[in-house]
């Protein structure tokens, strides 16, 4: 057999354990070796197996991903999240749908200090559903803007997406945050705009009291401190003066202090929040350990530049090719995790993105872009489910229905960013 063949195999048997619900480091695990062994013999698969273990573990760059989840379980414990979506709330009203576009605007807040949508649309739906509930929308339209604007959380950065693709592409991840800065804010705004044409129609939203001026500066001296913690990571990465990891410490840090001091964070709390980065994180990593077995697999097997050879000699333009990716990428997405997408897809693409011409940089981001519209698809978008396992009277048919406006936002910036890549590429050129 040849080793392409036994490329094309390997991805083969790994899709069809994803699909039979084997967990995602095991599928990419046992290829990984399997496939190390039949190249290279036995000896030569235990040793790469031993040394991915021992690199994965002992990576300086990717003690990001803790750090950031930590800030983000420390945020959500000492109930930050609820004053910025209040003052969001509060700011936003008087329009139709208020409630709806402040959830997606304080999830597109929360989403850049936390840098998980899992974690973004858990803490909005225990916060905004109630809410949303009281003041009469249909739970339908409440339960979709929760979930369009949890996957915010994937390109605004802090992105956890984003530095894993950074890891194993060996690109900047602070390029890569500067890069995902204007997508991220264009897409909640291209959801904002979603949310605002479907309350107008059917009677999904209620229009609501407008705030006086003194209510609207009260309740927007609240959330300070995410602007602080904001500065201090994301402003300071782009500032030069925090490398992606430093940043995430200071992070942290902050969040831990800000938290105590305003009372919301007891020791219990900080206790719980590190079990839960430390579970998260564990689980991360054993993903990360599977995909850079695979990934090492799928290199010595030449299936990338196999298959760029093919598509030149096919006589496809690049703007095929791209579009033939982003369509695989979203079948990918109504099935598949999303961190698990793109260790399984990445090393795989890449060399063939970059061979039609493409920036990393920008691929980086339309991956993360391509990773948040999974989120949301059905059958198997992941923050339906974290939505209707807390909200479990929400039907699913129900849910569906409602989610399938805001697949709209994503769509059109994918488009947006094929016309215009300055979207994405103009500040990180600016800035490094």
């Amino acid at each position: 057999m040849s080793s392409f063949a036994l490329g094309l195999g390997g991805i083969g048997v790994m899709l069809a354990m994803l699909f039979l619900r084997q967990p995602v480091w095991l599928a990419l695990g046992v290829i990984g070796i399997g496939g190390n062994w039949a190249l290279n013999g036995l000896m030569a698969s235990k040793f790469v197996a031993g040394t991915t273990m021992f690199d994965v573990a002992s990576n300086y760059n990717l003690s990001v991903i803790p750090l950031f989840i930590l800030m983000g379980e420390i945020a959500t414990g000492s109930r930050m999240s609820a004053e910025l979506f209040n003052a969001a709330r509060v700011m936003l009203s008087g329009l139709r749908g208020g409630l709806g576009i402040a959830t997606l605007a304080a999830s597109g807040a929360f989403g850049a200090i936390c840098g998980s949508s899992v974690a973004t649309a858990a803490s909005m739906t225990r916060i905004a559903m109630p809410e949303m509930g009281r003041a009469g929308y249909d739970t339908g339209y409440s339960a979709a803007t929760v979930a369009a604007g949890g996957s915010l959380g994937i390109l605004i950065p802090p992105s956890i997406i984003l530095v894993i693709y950074g890891s194993i592409t060996e690109t900047s991840v602070a390029r890569l945050f500067a890069a995902s800065m204007l997508p991220g804010i264009l897409l909640m705004l291209l959801y904002v705009a979603v949310a605002m044409i479907v309350a107008g129609k059917g009677g999904a939203a209620p229009t609501e009291r407008p705030a006086s001026l003194r209510e609207r500066l009260a309740a927007l001296r609240k959330p300070w401190q995410f602007g602080l913690l904001f500065l201090l990571t994301i402003g300071g990465i782009y500032a030069g003066l925090f490398s992606p990891t430093e940043a995430a410490s200071i992070g942290a840090f902050g969040a831990i202090v800000l938290g105590a001091w305003k009372g919301g964070l007891t020791l219990d709390g900080l206790v719980q929040a590190i079990k839960s980065s430390v579970a998260v994180s564990c689980a991360l990593f054993m993903i990360i350990v599977g995909a850079t077995l695979f990934s090492n697999f799928v290199v010595q097997t030449r299936l990338p530049d196999t298959l760029l050879g093919l598509a030149e000699n096919a006589g496809m333009s690049a703007f095929m090719v791209m579009t033939l990716i982003v369509v695989i990428y979203i079948v990918l997405g109504c099935f598949l995790e999303g961190i698990g997408m793109v260790l399984i897809t990445v090393p795989v693409f890449l060399p063939i993105v970059v061979g039609y011409g493409f920036d990393p940089i920008w691929f980086g981001v339309l991956v993360a872009l391509l990773v948040e519209l999974g989120l949301i698809t059905p059958p198997v978008g992941m923050n339906l489910f974290i939505i209707r396992a807390q909200v479990p009277d929400v039907p699913m048919k129900a849910l569906y229905s409602a989610i399938l406006p805001f697949l709209a936002a994503p769509i059109v910036l994918i488009v947006l960013l094929f016309i215009a890549p300055a979207i994405a590429l103009w500040l990180p050129n600016l800035l490094y």
